[in-house]
């Protein structure tokens, strides 16, 4: 693929047989797509272990992939479009049933996640996607196999902080994950009054705008040290705490855990403790509730 056309969004015509009709694909790539997105995709399909720097890379192309269009018989179509048609309205509420059946969500996740992803490359094959010699369609394969990656992991991740805290003794009220309206509300827990989020990274820190949850349960790659499990606070949140902090980048924050670190990220504030040490606190706050 040559990636000073792709830079320029031009089309990508596509055909294949079916009996004696040639229906034809079209993919429109936005202008900003360029090669080294491109070499991204292709890196995250391979399945080995990439860089933070292609990491970055691969969240601008998967983001960039969200208005990519394919022009069909059938119509038109936005990748994300495409997405919840194919692949989110056909799997998610089974594969939320299932996952909220598992005995041991951290052990046996992965294992349903990849069961449905091979479902999901073979309706892809069977709806005539898949063209070896066209790797342009490959970009749709990934953006569909990225983004059911990112719901089914972080909705895996999620169910395993309820268990935990539930476990825990910690108080709180979930959203129901199998009503459509509360699994798209604007926060997945509540906590003495809290309304927080769960993420599986903290990339969401460097690129979002400000804030919008008092909280946020964070799975935190930094330093060396990986998947460790950190509460990250709005300083109001924190004020109902309180403590010293020191201040630090984000890089730095696993090796200063677990003591309590302030960062600021694109002008904004947010105090990262130890998920253990906000859960203890958590508990002595409502114990004087």
């Amino acid at each position: 693929m040559n990636g000073d056309w792709l830079a320029q969004g031009r089309r990508v015509c596509v055909s294949y047989r079916t009996g004696i009709h040639m229906p034809q694909l079209h993919i429109q790539l936005l202008p900003g797509f360029s090669a080294d997105h491109e070499q991204a995709v292709t890196d995250y399909l391979a399945g080995g272990r990439l860089s933070r720097k292609t990491w970055r890379k691969t969240f601008e192309a998967f983001d960039l992939l969200d208005e990519a269009v394919l022009l069909s018989d059938t119509g038109r179509r936005t990748f994300r479009e495409l997405y919840e048609q194919v692949v989110e309205s056909r799997f998610a509420d089974a594969f939320l049933r299932e996952l909220i059946a598992l005995r041991d969500v951290r052990g046996q996740s992965l294992e349903l996640w990849a069961r449905y992803a091979r479902r999901i490359s073979e309706e892809f094959v069977q709806r005539g996607w898949k063209m070896p010699d066209v790797p342009e369609t490959r970009l749709l394969l990934g953006y569909l196999l990225y983004w059911w990656r990112a719901f089914a992991l972080g909705y895996a991740f999620e169910v395993e902080v309820f268990h935990d805290l539930q476990q825990s003794g910690v108080a709180f009220q979930a959203h129901n994950l199998l009503d459509h309206q509360q699994r798209r509300s604007r926060s997945d827990l509540i906590v003495s009054g809290m309304a927080g989020d769960i993420k599986t990274s903290a990339y969401f820190v460097q690129v979002a705008a400000a804030p919008i949850h008092d909280f946020y349960i964070v799975r935190l790659t930094a330093g060396g040290h990986e998947h460790v499990l950190v509460a990250m606070l709005q300083p109001l949140a924190w004020d109902r705490m309180d403590g010293d902090t020191v201040e630090a980048d984000l890089s730095a924050v696993a090796g200063l855990l677990p003591g309590p670190v302030r960062i600021r990220e694109r002008g904004h504030e947010l105090i990262v403790i130890d998920y253990a040490d906000w859960k203890r606190r958590m508990l002595h706050l409502q114990g004087g509730e």
